[in-house]
């Protein structure tokens, strides 16, 4: 059994300590699942996935040609695309956007050897302010207690909702930590409890350090691939002392991406002991979810719809420098240029 704190939103309700089985491990990890399930049960995504299963051919199209249309009269450069889609696929972008069971996970801290590879995440609701949920003031001063910035927004399409910093995080969070040391092979959950979720707390001010898995000098990467990236750059400081290509390639958060019209390549920077196993890819039609050892580098709805069957992924050396890298590689359905690979969500 592992320990894991719920924090709720409201200020006037304590901490709570929980328990879940560590069984699981990676794989089925009771704390991911929690959460999920958490912030899905206290959304409306239920009835709106029950809504968009129950629909019959005919409301399947009324609805598919309804998304066209708003796509279209907002002006935006994807309307084209989304003319050329057929029902099926659109349906599943609606039911990815709107009715999946997930939750935004944010980085504290990655695994180092200042911290003794300890790993500790956050898990909040990934809609929480297009529902204005209310502020999570004890949930944001941990995150900043771990060097986060919060002064902008993570992500062009959240918005400052009330008293809520841009970068705050709004609604309950759960809060847990795990042993993670690739290249020893562990990966374990391990005990996290209300005195830890003390902003003042010892592994707070670790965090801080150069090196030390949190945000380094209060800077701005939250998703686990931008921290490992800022800490391992910290990290080869201490000890030796993208611009976009058009529609052919460019840089997103925490990863490069290039395509032709055979395919799209998604390259992200990893430690040099990541295994495959650490790495989970759920390939979709028009969507796509990359994960490692636990932690959502990417997901979103893709640019274009590609060949399930023929994507995959590698763990490669690193194109520039040393290093190695996490590449995917989704093979598109129709030989054509996507205006964008992935909105991520």
């Amino acid at each position: 059994m592992f320990k894991y704190v719920f924090i709720p939103a409201n200020d006037s309700a304590p901490i709570e300590i929980r328990e879940g089985d560590k069984s699981g491990g990676l794989e089925n990890d009771v704390l991911s699942r929690t959460a999920k399930d958490h912030f899905f049960g206290a959304s409306d995504k239920g009835a709106r996935a029950a809504a968009l299963d129950g629909a019959t051919p005919e409301q399947r199209k009324v609805l598919a040609d309804r998304l066209r249309e708003e796509v279209k009269s907002n002006g935006s450069q994807f309307a084209s695309q989304m003319a050329a889609m057929d029902d099926e696929v659109l349906i599943d972008i609606m039911k990815t956007t709107h009715t999946s069971s997930t939750c935004e996970i944010t980085a504290l801290t990655v695994p180092t050897a200042s911290n003794q590879h300890r790993a500790v995440s956050m898990y909040s609701a990934d809609d929480a302010r297009t529902q204005n949920l209310p502020y999570n003031r004890r949930a944001t001063e941990l995150l900043v207690a771990c060097g986060h910035n919060i002064a902008s927004a993570p992500s062009s399409n959240t918005m400052s909702i009330g008293a809520a910093p841009p970068g705050g995080i709004c609604g309950d969070a759960f809060v847990g930590r795990c042993h993670d040391n690739e290249a020893a092979d562990i990966w374990e959950r391990v005990d996290f409890t209300v005195e830890d979720a003390n902003p003042r707390a010892e592994w707070c001010d670790v965090a801080r350090r150069p090196g030390g898995g949190g945000a380094v000098g209060g800077g701005g990467p939250r998703s686990m691939s931008g921290l490992m990236q800022q800490n391992a750059a910290v990290s080869a400081a201490g000890h030796a002392g993208g611009e976009e290509n058009a529609f052919g390639g460019g840089k997103g958060d925490g990863f490069t991406w290039s395509q032709n019209d055979e395919e799209v390549e998604l390259r992200f920077p990893v430690s040099a002991g990541t295994k495959a196993k650490y790495v989970k890819v759920a390939f979709g039609r028009a969507k796509l979810k990359v994960a490692l050892s636990g932690q959502t580098l990417i997901s979103g709805n893709l640019g274009g719809t590609v060949d399930v069957d023929e994507s995959t992924f590698t763990i490669e050396d690193a194109n520039v420098g040393p290093g190695k890298e996490l590449c995917v590689t989704l093979t598109k359905h129709e030989g054509n240029t996507w205006p964008f690979v992935i909105q991520n969500e």
